[in-house]
């Protein structure tokens, strides 16, 4: 009776780990993919959206030149983007990954970074 009791705890704990690696990239904001059409509108109000919200919260005038690339990934109910972005004062890039939240229409700005052109 003991081998079969030490094979069912054996069992019980494996499971879980189990779960956890077949569910971890969900966690993890699901796989990341090119964004194929960079002038979608979409795409560009998303872009310009966290351009305004970065001037907004650091008091600058920042202005949207140009997307230059950007990737997304979809979870159950948003999407997040990833934009790498060229502004024109100071010409500079930026990346920004935003989240969306398709059910509420709503955009939120998770970071604004400064990156090498």
């Amino acid at each position: 009776m003991r081998p079969q009791m030490l094979l069912l705890a054996l069992f019980l704990a494996v499971l879980p780990l189990s779960a956890i690696t077949a569910i971890g990239p969900a966690i993890a904001g699901g796989i990341w993919e090119p964004i194929k059409d960079l002038k979608n509108k979409h795409i560009i109000a998303i872009a310009e959206f966290a351009v305004a919200d970065f001037n907004r919260k650091s008091h600058t005038g920042l202005v949207l030149k140009a997307i230059r690339g950007g990737n997304s990934a979809a979870g159950d109910s948003d999407y997040r983007y990833l934009l790498h972005l060229n502004v024109e004062q100071p010409p500079s890039c930026y990346k920004a990954v935003v989240l969306e939240y398709n059910w509420l229409h709503h955009w939120e700005v998770l970071s604004f970074d400064s990156e090498t052109c």
